[in-house]
């Protein structure tokens, strides 16, 4: 007798391929049978009669890893169909950054979550991950180890690290490796990472080779010297012989990008991968994007860390040069157009989060350049907390980069949820609806892709591209990570000033084998694992 028994719905597999009817039956943690099982036995039957079933999403840039702390059950994704989340990207990894965390009471554990006695003392990312595991979450994590959290651990601040800060950063990129992280990944618009030189990152990503393990780039720059940037990331994979995954490679046609540089960049990813090169990029579902404000100030601002360019940041001088010289990043800023720009969040005025540029400095009496700086001067050291939303893309480019083959699709937001704490700090929309939103608006609205090819973009292409073994298909003996939704009826709320409200529609979501949506209603399970 099987678990569960999905019957009569039609299957969009993973693979790309037209839907089918079929039943799907789980066992254990692991999909048992796909085909016509009228007869069969099951604990429970789900019937999925007009439903669509396919693999659990996959989304292979998340930053959830901020989050699940406050938010184990991953309410906003897991609501969504998401029942995997890479972590650690841009440069930022949690679990080398912050304190073990202190397991909250909860439910008994899933013995497969269980951390195995170690052989030896593990690192604060190997204690980070048992520990967490062992509270359990809804959704699985798979993990990057950050290169802006291990130049900080190394204490590195500058452009150059001596020989024996480069030893510990290696060492903490191999043993994070070890206790389970799948490679690498640097945020080059941010510091510390910002400062780093290539040959840097080249020492550090040579260390991937020992595990298979993959270099995953937010790149130095997207705007003016997107071109440049890119080869550089091409320089690291290509020296290195690891797989590259370029996060979020939406080029901005409007925000100071040379003309043609998205058709270039897709051109030299092409041209990569015809001589043999694992890379691929990956594409976010909104006009919409986030990005840190800190972001916009120069290199020489920081050069000696944050608490002294807070202090030369309250300079009136400086700021009257600083106006002529932030135009590395959203370069649409630098040409006045504040009407683009949301607070997203910030640590000293969290009641200006979720008010545009012009709003907040019609409330300040002052001009949005005096208030952008006097938000990350307040932030103190806290300034890269500091986050913004633009209206960044349009339509067209949308279209042509989330269509194109070497695209992934993936969310670039975080794990929340519509009350407590996080949902003051969670305003963009995004974080409630990403995934959800490329069936319901660039599939079902626009027919950009078919829904076959879109939830290939967000199963067996991630599983494939990261390694997740026995994940992203619909497949007998396949981990049963599977979501039942109505796809007619799915709703992704994109509801900038409004409340935050969940995606509805989807039915059932099954996490390595548990249901953790049950008829629309999320079950509390934490089954989640820690894939490596």
């Amino acid at each position: 007798m099987f678990d569960y028994l999905i019957r009569n719905g039609w299957l969009v597999d993973g693979t790309g391929n037209p839907r089918y009817r079929a039943d799907v039956a789980i066992t254990g943690d692991r999909i048992a049978a796909i085909g016509q099982l009228a007869a069969a036995g099951a604990r429970k039957v789900i019937d999925a009669r007009g439903k669509i079933v396919c693999p659990g999403f996959i989304d292979a840039h998340s930053h959830t890893d901020s989050t699940i702390l406050m938010n184990p059950t991953a309410e906003s994704t897991i609501r969504q169909g998401i029942t995997t989340e890479i972590v650690g990207n841009c440069g930022n990894c949690r679990a080398l950054e912050a304190p073990a965390p202190t397991p909250a009471p909860a439910s008994t554990p899933s013995p497969a979550l269980a951390p195995a006695p170690a052989a030896a003392e593990k690192s604060r990312f190997g204690t980070f991950l048992d520990q967490l595991a062992q509270e359990g979450t809804s959704c699985n994590l798979a993990w990057l180890a950050g290169h802006n959290s291990i130049r900080k651990a190394a204490g590195v601040t500058g452009s150059t690290s001596t020989a024996e800060q480069m030893a510990q950063m290696k060492d903490i990129l191999c043993r994070a490796l070890d206790e389970g992280a799948l490679g690498l990944s640097t945020g080059l618009e941010f510091e510390p990472g910002r400062s780093a030189s290539t040959e840097e990152i080249i020492q550090l990503a040579k260390v991937l080779r020992r595990t298979d393990g993959i270099y995953a780039s937010h790149i130095r720059n997207r705007d003016a010297s997107v071109l440049a940037a890119l080869a550089e990331f091409m320089e690291i994979v290509r020296t290195c012989g690891v797989r590259g995954q370029v996060s979020h490679m939406n080029i901005r046609h409007n925000t100071g990008a040379p003309e043609g540089a998205w058709q270039s960049c897709v051109e030299m990813i092409a041209a990569a991968r015809a001589e043999g090169l694992e890379v691929l990029a990956d594409m976010t579902p909104l006009n919409y994007g986030m990005g840190m404000l800190a972001a916009i100030l120069p290199p020489w601002l920081r050069r000696e860390g944050n608490a002294n360019a807070v202090r030369i940041l309250r300079d009136p001088q400086i700021r009257a040069q600083l106006r002529h010289d932030c135009d590395r990043y959203w370069r649409f800023i630098h040409r006045g157009e504040w009407e683009r720009v949301y607070m997203q969040d910030n640590p000293a005025y969290p009641e200006l989060n979720g008010l545009s540029l012009p709003e907040i400095a019609a409330r300040w009496g002052k001009d949005p350049w005096e208030c952008c700086f006097d938000i990350l001067a307040a932030a103190g050291e806290q300034m890269d907390s500091v986050s913004l939303i633009a209206r960044l893309f349009t339509d067209e480019h949308l279209r042509e980069t989330i269509s194109h083959p070497l695209y992934m699709l993936v969310v670039d937001g975080y794990s929340t949820r519509i009350d407590g704490p996080l949902a003051k700090l969670s305003p963009f929309p995004l974080h409630f609806m990403g995934m959800a939103y490329f069936l319901t608006h660039h599939v079902r609205e626009k027919n950009t892709l078919s829904l076959e090819e879109a939830i290939r973009k967000m199963t067996s292409m991630p599983a494939t591209h990261f390694r997740l073994k026995d994940r992203g298909l619909l497949r007998k003996g396949h981990f049963a990570d599977i979501v039942v939704f109505d796809f007619d009826h799915l709703t992704a709320p994109l509801n900038f000033g409004q409340p935050p409200a969940y995606v509805t529609g989807v039915e059932y979501v099954f996490v390595n084998g548990q249901a953790v949506m049950d008829n629309g209603k999320h079950t509390g399970a934490r089954p989640g694992r820690h894939l490596v």
